[in-house]
């Protein structure tokens, strides 16, 4: 009788420790590490929304101090004392200067699938071919209004993109609080399954059995 009460108090922790043994370490690779993947997935979504945000700030910055120097060059170019030959060679290399963030930001907005990169940027080159060829203030306005509409529409996506960052932000904290949580009952359900194997084995060595 002594015996067989030993023989079943040795088999209850012992089951019972291997089985939360392996709830605990199938717990830590299955819970733990897809939380950790789903973490990783989110941290590199947050990397490319600051990378765009960050890249289109640099792209309207170089947009606006060549759009000023335009400006600037313009209105020296319409004085009655400029050598035209001179402030038009100057002119026509800020337009190129100014084509280079707009064809910038009209790829920013493509991959976004806002606009048509084909279509938006033939019609932008159109016009900036035009303005070259024919230093007029009709040409120069129209082209900066294009322009204008172009770097407004990128600025736009900034906000957000900003506000999807805040959304990955609570995302990550959210997952980090479980994350936390799942270590805690992995570990927890491991010391617990190891504490029972224990007990089993000196059990097992307090039977009459084991003397």
């Amino acid at each position: 009788m002594r015996a067989s009460f030993y023989r079943y108090a040795k088999q209850i922790p012992l089951v019972a420790g291997f089985i939360f043994g392996v709830i605990g370490s199938v717990w830590s690779f299955v819970v733990v590490g897809r939380h950790a993947e789903e973490l990783k997935h989110l941290s590199e979504q947050k990397a490319r929304v600051n990378s765009q945000v960050q890249s289109l700030g640099n792209i309207a910055s170089e947009y606006f101090i060549a759009n000023q120097q335009g400006d600037l060059i313009f209105v020296l170019a319409q004085q009655g004392a400029a050598r035209r030959d001179v402030a038009g060679l100057i002119y026509k290399g800020n337009l190129l200067d100014r084509a280079t963030p707009v064809r910038n930001m009209i790829g920013a907005l493509a991959i976004a699938k806002e606009v048509d990169y084909r279509q938006t940027y033939g019609a932008y080159e159109k016009l900036n071919d035009a303005a070259r060829l024919n230093l007029t203030a009709e040409l120069f306005f129209e082209l900066k209004q294009m322009e204008k509409e172009i770097i407004a529409k990128g600025q736009e996506r900034v906000p957000v993109l900003i506000n999807k960052g805040f959304e990955i932000d609570q995302n990550i904290a959210v997952l980090e609080a479980a994350q936390k949580t799942n270590h805690a009952i992995g570990l927890a359900s491991s010391i617990l399954g190891s504490f029972l194997l224990l007990l089993a084995n000196l059990i097992a060595k307090r039977s009459p059995e084991g003397k």
